[in-house]
């Protein structure tokens, strides 16, 4: 008895879905430098090219018309804006008290919900299209204050970096000011040294013995320092 066919493979569309992360949309295989050169060549041509005048591989370049009516996003209905005019309206600064009231009418529209679940559940749609417009317009106050939250945040990080600048130049100060001391102090030590040379032939008989001297101890003055700065070494 020969084995059953092998079940056909789900379709592509099936398998996209189940797959954790989607595949990409198709239209981007649409956009290659050959493309491009293309639509810039009949945009050239032609200023008042629609997406409806492109030839199928061209259509996915431009973007689509906005809709005329209401359209559907993330599972809600919303009704396209009429179009901005052409000169925008004039940009009011934040005002606390506007938030303030805006705060205060949200909570009385809320308690009204609640009034009407209560008495007359039927009623309830206007109050909470009501909140909703009062959350959307709570939000864009919000947004007015982000240029100014941007600005002390960039203030605040320009005032670490000056503080840290200081302190690390308080640092090289310091450590310049015991290298300098380190210095003057092994001048000293070959200073005194000298007039204990005497005579030019004095000088020349006792050199080989205290030059050794003088660089062990100027060695162990140097180790010394750099043990109080870095640290002791085992």
């Amino acid at each position: 008895m020969a084995d059953p066919p092998p079940p056909p493979p789900p379709p592509a569309s099936a398998a996209a879905i189940s797959a954790a992360f989607p595949a990409p949309p198709p239209f981007y295989k649409s956009f290659t430098p050959a493309n491009l050169a293309r639509l810039s060549s009949l945009q050239q041509s032609n200023p008042s090219l629609t997406v409806d005048d492109l030839p199928a591989e061209l259509q996915n370049l431009l973007p689509p018309p906005p809709p005329d009516d209401n359209y559907r996003t993330f599972g809600e209905i919303h009704t396209n804006p009429a179009p901005p005019s052409s000169e925008p309206p004039p940009k009011e600064p934040p005002n606390p008290h506007r938030l303030l009231q805006t705060t205060r009418q949200l909570l009385l529209t809320f308690l009204s919900l609640i009034d009407a679940l209560a008495v007359e559940p039927a009623t309830w749609a206007p109050k909470w299209d009501e909140m909703r417009d009062l959350f959307s317009e709570a939000h864009a106050i919000v947004n007015e204050y982000r240029p100014h939250q941007a600005r002390e945040t960039l203030i605040h990080m320009m005032e670490e970096q000056v503080d840290r600048c200081k302190t690390e130049t308080k640092a090289c100060v310091e450590a310049c000011q015991r290298v300098q001391g380190v210095l003057e102090e092994m001048e000293k030590g070959e200073g005194s040294v000298q007039p204990g040379l005497g005579s030019i032939g004095r000088a020349k008989r006792s050199r080989n013995e205290k030059e050794g001297g003088l660089r062990e101890r100027a060695e162990n003055r140097v180790w010394e320092v750099i043990e109080q700065e870095v640290g002791c070494f085992d």
